[in-house]
């Protein structure tokens, strides 16, 4: 995962916006298979390549949201009683999908059909939310870009753009994950 994590490798892009910084990363199926193969150990009889292929029929990211001092958080920014922080919370794991979505190159958007929000527990004030996007035609897996917008009504950092190259994701290395 860390040759994936550096920015240069252009599967992770960042945003930067009023002390916040947002980063999406691109998470291939390979990663994704092996992840789900690991969880548990009564996966019945699904094998790596039974994930890979479901995995294959979709693209997903992961969000992650931090402010570049370490005191701010940003389930709490903004917000100023226990209502508001509730309402934070229900936005960012069950809402957050009503403010992103992929474009593909020929301008078509769509939501993800999946987001959830990695909990922290409050030991570190970064969020990250996984996001799957996914569409019957194939037009997301063909698009030779995806740009992922993010319409931020949480912590006034705007309109965020991430774009990816299809060209990119398609030539990723052949990806060995060891178990250490």
């Amino acid at each position: 995962m860390k040759w994936l994590s550096e920015s240069k490798n252009g599967f992770v892009k960042v945003s930067a916006a009023n002390g916040f910084v947002l980063s999406i990363k691109y998470l291939p199926p390979e990663y994704l298979a092996l992840n789900e193969l690991s969880k548990d150990d009564n996966n019945g009889d699904k094998t790596y390549n039974d994930y890979l292929e479901l995995f294959n029929k979709s693209r997903t990211f992961l969000l992650t949201i931090n402010h570049e001092e370490e005191s701010v958080d940003a389930s709490k920014y903004g917000v100023f009683n226990l209502a508001e922080y509730s309402q934070r919370i229900k936005d960012l794991s069950f809402n957050i999908k009503d403010v992103i979505f992929l474009k593909t190159s020929s301008g078509h958007k769509y939501n993800p059909v999946l987001t959830t929000m990695e909990n922290m527990y409050e030991i570190r004030n970064k969020k990250s939310i996984y996001m799957v996007f996914s569409d019957d035609q194939g037009e997301i897996l063909n698009s030779e870009k995806l740009d992922i917008v993010f319409q931020d009504i949480f912590l006034d950092t705007g309109i965020s753009h991430f774009v990816f190259d299809k060209k990119k994701i398609d030539q990723l290395p052949n990806l060995n994950f060891l178990n250490k």
